[in-house]
């Protein structure tokens, strides 16, 4: 799910990179890109409704064939995109429902400098999916980092960040294999 407001650009690449590494774990993984820029998101106050494109979205992410979702947002002044937070705060029913309940769930972030607050912006979508039951991963062998890390060096050409497409790749594979052996089933 890409949280940028900048359709198909590095975030989306980026993300792109993780998905087809995911879809090389199994003939079974299949993958899709969202990308929240499409839709209408309005703020969820809790208790109340928001007139939004929501339900679309929550319908596809909490659908019980889904084993595993990459969180990307490109990083903005330290923190997520305001679009990232407000599709996360329509999460709030499935603290009772468990809707995403042992999903797993991966970060991915994109930002203008190699220590621009990924981090920090991951740690903060991890926060919020732990707090829907979600079973966080991060990139895996050999880096072992807690998420993807990109930096858009140059003019949105994510893929010249050999580094940070490598753990893309890394993240995509973790969150596919992991999502398998949720389901009982292991990678080709």
């Amino acid at each position: 799910i890409s949280g940028s407001h900048r359709k198909g650009m590095t975030t989306s690449k980026a993300l792109k990179i993780a998905l087809d590494s995911a879809a090389t774990v199994s003939p079974e993984i299949e993958i899709e890109l969202i990308e929240l820029a499409d839709y209408k998101l309005a703020p969820a106050v809790p208790g109340g409704t928001a007139e939004d494109d929501y339900e679309k979205l929550g319908a596809k992410i909490t659908d019980p064939t889904v084993g595993g979702i990459i969180f990307g947002s490109p990083v903005y002044f330290s923190n997520m995109s305001s679009m990232m937070k407000m599709f996360i705060e329509h999460f709030g029913p499935y603290k009772k429902s468990g809707a995403l309940s042992n999903k797993v769930g991966g970060v991915l972030t994109v930002a203008g400098a190699r220590n621009g607050g990924q981090e920090t912006v991951t740690q903060s979508i991890m926060a919020a999916l732990l707090g829907v039951e979600m079973v966080i991963v991060g990139d895996g062998r050999p880096t072992g980092h807690s998420g993807a890390t990109l930096w858009n060096n140059d003019k949105d050409q994510i893929e010249k960040d050999e580094w940070g497409c490598a753990t893309a790749k890394g993240l995509g594979k973790r969150v596919a294999e992991v999502a398998l052996r949720l389901a009982g089933k292991r990678a080709a």
